[in-house]
């Protein structure tokens, strides 16, 4: 996780416009990021972390998986497959390989040894769960790093440096090897790769030079007064959607949540109210738009982390395993989730909902669980 782009324009006029309509009955399917780990307590309990999607109705977990020589990687995602089985939950790993490991010379750091070495980590531990896992998004935020790209993001003439190009070599070992286990299993499996801000321009220099790229992964942070229709670029403004519809893939949004939370790092105050209704305001925004084609959408993330700054410490759906925020209650009326009626009247009292949609809401709910 990392600063994201994100425009704070924060205006509660505009974002209680759309409070009071009611929510249609979306196709998206909605999951949640986390980072499960046995070294890190707040983390280590996979089970109560799948428990509670279930009990919410979130259906799809990201999570980090890294890959080298170790046993981990293997472990960890048999221990998630399980509990991802019995809860009827699609998992979406996010496959890391180390840029400058040589593994002891046996890979140069050229294109062609970026590219076999990327292969080789990949491949077996694809093979391994390709019965159990379709998606596999390659690395996280690569545009976002300093010196990737060389302008605002939106052409594939942005990535015309020489760190990019290291980066599409090792892309392009991973997504080769994810499509030699989907054709060796007989499996139509999926290579994912994420962008944020503006940079449409990210998947067309990857395919152009030679990654196979499925499905476009976007990073959604934004305040309550910014319009995904009018995203403030360089020179003008662009909307987000009509950017995801030009690139011509299924999308999913895997990283969901308000850009209010970075306030802090700006010097001023976290408000959550405000965060609140930038969330509620931007799912409607999701829900609505027809043009891009939109998969799913994930919150970002799970638990709220306090040992870190005082961004990051604020994306939790939860503050901890038995502390649900409100956050949580608005992605349980989203997703279809179980929602307590003390926690129906916490979702109308903080404005989120008025009576009337909130109940428009469960209906449509029940009207898909029926079908």
């Amino acid at each position: 996780m990392k600063i994201r782009l994100a425009h704070v324009a924060l205006s509660l006029t505009t974002a209680m416009l759309s409070v009071g309509s009611a929510i249609a009955s979306p196709a998206l399917q909605w999951g949640v990021c986390g980072h499960p780990s046995q070294s890190q307590a707040l983390w280590s309990n996979y089970a109560e972390q799948f428990s509670t999607l279930d009990q919410r109705h979130l259906k799809s977990y990201r999570f980090d998986v890294f890959l080298n020589n170790s046993t981990g990687a293997p472990r960890l995602l048999q221990a998630l497959v399980g509990l991802a089985h019995a809860h009827h939950i699609t998992l979406h790993p996010i496959l890391y390989v180390p840029l400058d490991d040589t593994n002891n010379g046996r890979y140069p750091s050229t294109d062609a040894g970026l590219e076999a070495k990327a292969y080789d980590y990949t491949y077996p531990i694809v093979l391994k769960f390709a019965n159990d896992i379709r998606d596999w998004e390659l690395e996280n935020e690569l545009s976002l790093r300093k010196g990737f790209k060389s302008g605002p993001g939106l052409s594939a003439d942005d990535y015309a440096t020489g760190q990019a190009h290291q980066w599409a070599a090792l892309l392009r070992g991973m997504s080769h090897a994810i499509h030699d286990v989907g054709t060796r299993a007989g499996k139509p499996l999926r290579v994912v790769v994420d962008t944020a801000g503006a940079d449409f321009g990210l998947v067309p220099f990857l395919e152009a030079q030679g990654v196979r790229v499925d499905e476009l992964a976007y990073h959604y942070y934004y305040g309550a007064g910014t319009s995904p229709y009018q995203f403030h670029i360089p020179g003008g403004t662009i909307d987000v959607f009509a950017e995801m519809k030009k690139i011509g893939k299924p999308v999913i949004i895997n990283e969901f949540n308000a850009a209010e939370i970075y306030t802090p790092l700006k010097g001023k105050p976290y408000d959550d109210a405000k965060a609140l209704v930038s969330l509620k305001t931007h799912a409607e925004y999701l829900l609505h738009q027809k043009e891009a084609n939109i998969e799913g959408v994930e919150f970002y993330e799970l638990y709220d982390e306090p040992g870190k700054n005082a961004a990051e410490s604020n994306f939790g759906l939860l503050k901890d395993p038995s502390h649900p925020k409100t956050q949580l209650l608005l992605a349980s009326a989203y997703a279809c989730g179980q929602l307590s009626q003390d926690e129906r009247a916490t979702l109308i009292s903080r404005g989120l909902f008025t009576e009337a949609s909130l109940a428009d809401q469960l209906a449509s709910c029940s009207k898909r669980e029926a079908h």
